[in-house]
């Protein structure tokens, strides 16, 4: 699937960030699975294209836990979700240990993948294409952070002092 958009598609990169962040945490909620946390730390933004080779920006999220026991039930539960959602789904190796994939809905894309690394889950949803510059967009939710603003997809995360300031 492409990650260009039509007009009538087209949100903010902002609001896509917060579609990805909601989608993730909500799809955790699905699970009888405890100590997730942010993958990569914070929502972060990226660079793709809008068509024509316009640059845009993109909002990935992933957020992982310790392995569940159950993993066909719970790749179940996820796809009856998203489909809930208005997704198309479908599941690679879903008698082992599946991968949920799904598209549209309130994000481009997402996963659910029941065997990273052997021992965790991993959900993680990507927004479709905004304009936007991922570089100028990351710069400022940095200095809202830095401002005491808790953004959409910031739960979680570990905040450590600088010790040099």
């Amino acid at each position: 699937m492409s990650d260009d958009a039509t007009p009538e598609e087209t949100i903010s990169a902002r609001e896509g960030r917060d579609r990805v962040v909601e989608l993730v945490i909500n799809t955790t909620k699905q699970l009888d699975v405890t100590g997730w946390w942010p993958r990569n730390g914070v929502a972060g933004a990226q660079e793709c294209y809008l068509g024509k080779g316009e640059k845009g920006a993109s909002y990935g999220y992933d957020h992982w836990a310790p392995q569940g026991t159950n993993h066909i039930e719970d790749a179940k539960r996820v796809a009856e979700y998203w489909k809930s959602l208005g997704m198309t789904v479908r599941t690679v190796n879903p008698t082992t240990h599946p991968t949920v994939y799904g598209e549209g809905g309130p994000v481009l894309r997402a996963s659910f993948d029941t065997d990273r690394l052997r021992e965790y889950y991993d959900v993680g949803a990507v927004a479709p294409c905004s304009p936007g510059d991922a570089v100028t967009l990351n710069d400022e939710d940095e200095t809202e952070r830095k401002q005491g603003k808790v953004l959409p997809g910031d739960e979680g995360v570990v905040v450590r002092e600088d010790p040099t300031q």
